[in-house]
């Protein structure tokens, strides 16, 4: 029997420190797709020459085919990181933002210590050893921030989302948020787990107006008084029941083929378990999608 449980926590050990070199990492996945899709093929084609499987044939294909939907699902997941902080540095996005110069950065980091040493949690963003000649770069977009080159996602709902908004009046001041990152997990237990962390975001000390237009559009925002990309789950939740559909049938085709499972090289039952499992995260996507729509939290 399986239980379900939520625990929360304080999420020192598993902090979101942000996204950065995704265009690195975009191509890293395209390199293990190409391979793994060559794998793949001479893997099929060895085993079609020789008329039987073989461990060779069986490895590469077996293997091949779970490094080529990891890496595909992973390379998309950084290509659009990678466009979507492309378009906020293109200023297509940018909101408000300013720049941190080196006398404010060396003071952030500081004051963002003591925080850390009296007890409050580290930052999300870990401060630069040193600051840069040119100072740092911080960029707001209506749903998230890029400090120098580090992205953090501001959703006001999902698996990763600020929960709270304030501004620290320090001699630098900073913007803090409150984050939530929701994580699974399962043994006998099903455990979804709470972690809370904080982000805090260095203002540069002529940029008060813009970092009070910033706290106040973020409030808005965890007040449900503005929705930022308001279709953003609705294509989530249609992308997720197109998918349980399209795995669906291709799981059906696999069962209603199954006969001829040895004949056609284990192509059908790969068909009914790939299709059945798809099928399923396709339900999941969609539920959890609609059940993450602010608009819902608005009626």
């Amino acid at each position: 029997m399986m239980y379900c449980a939520i625990v929360h926590s304080g999420g020192a050990a598993m902090q979101s420190r942000g996204a950065r070199n995704t265009g690195r990492n975009v191509i890293i996945c395209l390199i293990l797709v190409i391979a793994s899709a060559i794998a793949i093929v001479t893997g099929i084609y060895d085993m079609i020459a020789m008329g039987h499987e073989t461990g060779s044939t069986a490895a590469r294909i077996g293997f091949g085919a779970v490094i080529f939907f990891l890496s595909l699902i992973l390379g998309l997941n950084f290509l659009w990181g990678y466009r979507i902080i492309a378009r906020l540095e293109a200023g297509e996005t940018k909101f408000a933002g300013w720049t941190v110069s080196p006398a404010d950065y060396d003071r952030f980091r500081e004051i963002d210590g003591n925080f850390v040493s009296k007890g409050s949690r580290e930052n999300d963003y870990r401060p630069l050893r040193t600051s840069p000649p040119g100072g740092v770069q911080v960029l707001f977009s209506q749903d998230g921030v890029l400090i120098g080159d580090r992205y953090f996602g501001l959703a006001s709902t999902g698996l990763n989302h600020f929960s709270d908004v304030a501004m620290i009046r320090s001699t630098t001041p900073m913007i803090e948020f409150g984050m939530v990152t929701t994580t699974g997990s399962s043994t006998n237990t099903v455990r979804f787990r709470r972690i809370h962390s904080t982000l805090r975001v260095p203002v540069s000390s002529d940029a008060t107006h813009a970092a009070e237009r910033v706290l106040g559009h973020y409030q808005a925002v965890q007040r449900h008084e503005v929705i930022v990309r308001p279709g953003f789950w609705k294509s989530r939740i249609r992308f997720g029941l197109i998918g349980t559909g399209l795995a669906s049938a291709c799981a059906a085709i696999g069962f209603l083929l199954r006969e001829r499972n040895d004949e056609l090289y284990n192509i059908p039952l790969f068909m009914a378990v790939a299709g059945t499992i798809v099928a399923i995260a396709g339900l999941f996507l969609a539920g959890m999608s609609r059940s993450f729509d602010p608009a819902r939290r608005r009626r």
